[in-house]
């Protein structure tokens, strides 16, 4: 029974191997060109397009440049925890202790929920949309 269900396993194994194989060793299709002709009467059609895009793209731009930046912010702000665990370690005895504290829950708890937050916010920033958090 076991050698019946070994070999079945050993088929399938084949099998997924041969159809991997195929699929990266299949050529992809080729270009073909588009005639000159075509290309010039498009051309300024393409060339209205892309000026009134231009705002719309800046603006995507310009708010995912403020998400990435939001992102790397709270992601330095993790760094608040060892900070706060050198504070509550060392600077207990100079009674800072309680702002040790703060900062480990800053850094421990709610840096990381921030990074979570303004990455999951990014495709809303990549609309440019104004998000204060």
């Amino acid at each position: 029974m076991t050698g019946i269900m070994r070999s079945a396993s050993i088929n399938d194994t084949v099998l997924v191997l041969m159809i991997v194989a195929l699929m990266t060793c299949a050529m992809p299709p080729k270009a073909r060109a588009i005639d000159p002709v075509t290309m010039a009467i498009l051309a300024p059609v393409a060339l209205k397009v892309a000026e009134a895009a231009k705002p719309y793209v800046l603006r995507s731009l310009v708010g995912t440049g403020k998400g990435l930046f939001n992102v790397g912010k709270s992601a330095l702000e993790i760094l608040y925890l060892p900070y706060g665990l050198c504070e509550v370690t060392v600077g207990l005895p100079f009674n800072k202790g309680r702002k040790g504290l703060v900062h480990i829950i800053r850094g421990g708890v709610i840096a990381p929920a921030k990074v979570i937050v303004n990455v999951l916010l990014l495709p809303v920033y990549m609309t440019g949309a104004q998000i204060n958090i």
